[in-house]
Formats: C-alpha cells, structure tokens, sequence
C-alpha cells in the first residue's frame, strides 16, 4: 500500500556526547547547527558531472527551482536566479530569461548572463566530458544579449522546457571548457550563489556554512555537516542515539525507528523509480519474453515486503503522477498465466525440472544489484524468486557500479531513475528511444526500441500544444508496452528520520531519484522561520 506522510512526535531524549567528530551540538528549540548523515559524500560536485540537476541543492542555484506545493503531485516550477519565468516564441523553440541582478557567488564574485552560458555550454559539452548532455542537447546556442539575459535557441521546438532552466549555474571564471569535467575544481570545492558555502571535505564529513549574502535570506541553521554512514541499519541508530540530527533512511529501516522516542519521521512519495534493465542477450531477443517478465512479476509483493508498504506499483515511466500523459488503457498486470502462455509462446519451455530452456539452451541471465544498496539487494533477490517460479533463472551477482556498469549490455541489474522527473520528456525520452552517443549507459542498455517509437518520441517532445502532446505520450506508451525496453516495477518513497526542532518549514514534495540528506524536511532551510 501507499503510506500516508508521517510525522511521529514523541518524548525526549538526553544527548551524551560520544566523542565523535560528527556529533551535533545542536541544542534548545531553534538550533544553529544541524549534523545530517547519509549512506555517502558526493564524489564530484560539478553540475556537469550531476550534482545540481533538480533545482534543490544547498550550494547551488539553477534560473527555476520547484515550487513547494502538494506532496503528491509533480511539483511546479519558480524562479531562482530567474527574475521572473522565463518566455518563449510561437514554437517554444526561443526561450528568453530574464535575470536577478545584484547576485554574488559564494567567492565573491558576480552573476550575470556570462555564468549562465559558461554553465550550460559545458553541460551540454560531449568532449569536456559532460555526464548530462542527453538533458541538454536540444540546446543549439546560448545567447547573451545583456549582462541580465539569457536566450536560448533549441535545434527544436521543446514545451517543457522548464526542467532544464534547474541546472547549477556557476562562475563563468570556474566553468571552463578547456579543462576537463573529471579534472575541474569545482569537483572539489563548488562554488554557486545557494543558500550554503563548501567549506570543506575530510574523510566522511562535508562542511557547509550559511551564506550571508544569500539572495533568498540567511538561513537560520548557520552550520551544516553531513557526515557518511553507509551502513543502513548505523545510520538510522545514530539519529535514534542522538549522535545525529537526522538521516535518509531506506524503506527497510522505518520499523526499527518507528517507535523510537523524541524523532520525527517524514515520508515523501516520488518519481524514484526502481527496475530491472534488460540486456542485448539471446534470452530478451523477443518481445513475448520481455512482456512475460512484465507480466510475471509480483509488483505489490514487492511494495509489501522490501518496501515494508513504503512505495506504488507502476509499470510505465509514466505513471499516474503525470496525470493526462498516462495511458491508463494499457499495462503489465500481475498474470503468471499471461507470463506462462507468452515464454510457451516464445519457445522457452520447461523441462522436467521446471526450468526453461530453448533450443537446449537454458534461460540464464545474471542479475547484478549495488551491494551497499539493502533496498536494490531485497528487490532482487525477490525479483529473482519470483522469475524462478516461471523457469527463468536470473544469477544474483553483487557488485559496485564501477563493477555494473560495464556489464549492462550482457547482464540484468536493478537500476533506479527519475533524476529529474518534472515532465514526461526528461522522464522518459532516454529511457525509451534507441541508444545514441549521448545516452547514458544506463538508459536502455539492451539498445531496444524501433524507429516507429522514436520517431513517435520526438514528435511528442516537439509538439507545442499540451492536449496534442498528451496523446503523443499516450501512444509511445501503446509502442512500449508491445516492446518493452526495460521492467518498471515501483516508485519507493523517501524515508526521514529526525530530532524534531521549533523550525516551521515547507512541506516535502515529490522527490526524484537524485537526493540526499539535504531533501526531506531540509530541502528549503534557508526557508525555516521561527
């Protein structure tokens, strides 16, 4: 089931200091210091490396940001550095913004309209070794009419357009094109105009202090620590222990805190979806098998079990959350008999053991998972459970994504998305069209698809009125669901667990799959009042 937003006061608890570099001194009702801990620091801080994308970051601005708003449903957009929302010409392919002024980056100098196109020049930079260009390369030039504009011509027409106005901008004097993404200094130490300054990074704890020139106010919290804690089950004790103010914690853990006293727990539903990828092997090469797998898997147990109830079943990248751009007529239901008739169909039949094999071939394939990811280690051994009860044999192997990402073309692996889940084309437009220089490895690894689908793809993307797009969307989803690229199978919620303090704040909001300990109740600090 899908859990309702949880907040769970309690009595106190007395804080013993343990020693420990990380402890949080914060005391009294409104505190100045909060310790956060999550399940690792940031490896690299540029935007183009994808640190930023989604508008929420605490050292870091894009020209929108989302909006605070219902926490089940797609947040909408506001501007940041923008002076006001940005505009577009008839066929949304000229989108013009206009730009705070009197805005200074955290080293001290200025922004203007150079920072903006240094930034996105470099996103959108194959050679530089920008990770992000598929979310950007719609953009054929940046223009600077003035230091407080911004044009931005795209190679076509593009409606939603608003996702991509989130991205990190930062000085133009630290974005430059001849040095290398790997080898930039904002890796290291970022620099932007968001409401916390870097001040350092040492073994597991990054240091964040406000920013008193914030355009937004100087936020309240004047100290902000995180510190890493990747084991799961650690990380939620320390907050319980008092040694922390607050951490993410995985579905997994919300029982062991549950009942804990003096914490809060916030729970915020999103588009992070998990699934498992399909790779270009001989067991995929037909669609009925990928239907089958589909159709055989047991999506609520999975919610029900792994999720502890934390999460919803969806089927399709598109889901409910986008309202109108779902197509509700089609879809994988939970029907082992449909499974069965589809893999006979396919020639994959069991054997004596209850195993499938083809041709004498036995259907094999390795499913790897992140092994310090505890949800993505129980979705599949479930998942693989579950493929056993039809015949399908999927080998678990764990791994680090160092270790993953080079076998996605031959091996299974239960991947996550909806890094920035605003609309439907940043949702879904890698994840189903064919492979291209610019794709991300982990977008449709197994290369499947059809040049009907893409085509259909881009005119959706293109097409400027929303009631028309709409069914463009719907009908890609009918070409999916006859090949599917991949097995969607859930969006987990997100999982807070804190001391409580006297701060009002704003109200989670769908989250994507980019987060960290600075989402949940933290995502608008600067924003706390008394």
């Amino acid at each position: 089931m899908k859990r309702p937003l949880l907040l769970i006061p309690a009595l106190a608890l007395t804080l013993t200091s343990c020693g420990d570099p990380g402890q949080s001194e914060a005391s009294g009702e409104f505190p100045e210091r909060l310790v956060l801990a999550d399940r690792a620091a940031a490896k690299k801080y540029h935007p183009a490396s994808g640190f930023g994308q989604t508008g929420v970051s605490p050292v870091y601005d894009g020209l929108l940001r989302p909006k605070a708003g219902s926490p089940d449903t797609i947040p909408e957009f506001e501007p940041a550095l923008a002076a006001e929302m940005p505009t577009h010409n008839a066929d949304a392919t000229e989108w013009t913004v206009k730009l705070k002024t009197g805005i200074k980056f955290s080293d001290g100098s200025d922004f203007d309209s150079a920072d903006v196109k240094a930034s996105y020049d470099v996103a959108r930079d194959l050679k530089a070794g920008s990770e992000v260009v598929a979310r950007y390369n719609m953009i054929d030039e940046v223009q600077t009419p003035d230091e407080h504009t911004v044009v931005f011509r795209l190679k076509y027409p593009l409606a939603e357009m608003h996702s991509r106005l989130a991205y990190a901008i930062t000085p133009s004097e630290k974005t430059n094109d001849s040095v290398p993404v790997a080898d930039s200094e904002l890796n290291t130490h970022p620099v932007g105009t968001g409401p916390y300054v870097f001040v350092s990074h040492k073994a597991d704890e990054t240091v964040l202090k406000a920013n008193e020139n914030y355009w937004g106010g100087t936020p309240p919290v004047r100290e902000l620590v995180i510190t890493t804690a990747a084991d799961d089950t650690a990380r939620a004790q320390r907050v319980v222990a008092g040694e922390v103010d607050g951490a993410a914690i995985p579905p997994a853990q919300a029982a062991s805190v549950k009942n804990a006293k003096n914490l809060n727990i916030d729970v915020a539903h999103t588009a992070d979806w998990r699934g498992i990828s399909f790779p270009k092997v001989p067991e995929l090469a037909d669609p009925k098998v990928r239907q089958a797998l589909n159709y055989g898997v047991d999506r609520q147990a999975l919610i029900d079990g792994t999720l502890s109830g934390y999460g919803v079943s969806i089927d399709t990248l598109l889901s409910k959350l986008y309202g109108d751009a779902h197509n509700p007529q089609v879809g994988f239901k939970y029907d082992t008999a449909k499974a069965e008739q589809l893999l006979d169909e396919a020639g994959w039949v069991k054997g004596a053991d209850g195993m499938r094999q083809k041709d004498g071939k036995p259907f094999h394939i390795d499913l790897f998972y992140a092994g310090n990811d505890t949800t993505r280690r129980d979705i599949a051994v479930e998942f693989a459970s579950q493929m056993k009860k039809l015949g399908l044999e999927f080998e678990l192997k764990s791994g680090t994504w160092d270790e993953i990402a080079p076998q996605l073309s031959k091996a299974a692996a239960v991947l996550g998305g909806g890094s920035a889940p605003y609309d439907p084309t940043v949702m879904v437009y890698e994840y189903l069209h064919t492979r291209t220089e610019a794709t991300s490895k982990y977008a449709n690894p197994g290369d499947y698809g059809s040049a009907e689908l893409d085509a259909l793809l881009d005119e959706a993307r293109s097409e400027v009125d929303t009631d028309k797009r709409n069914e463009l969307w719907k009908k890609a989803q009918e070409l999916y669901f006859d090949n599917p690229s991949a097995l969607v199978l859930l969006n987990l919620d997100h999982i807070y667990v804190s001391k409580p303090n006297g701060y009002q704040k704003p109200g989670v909001i769908i989250e994507p799959h980019i987060h960290d300990a600075t989402w949940g109740p933290w995502w608008r600090m600067s924003e706390w009042s008394k």
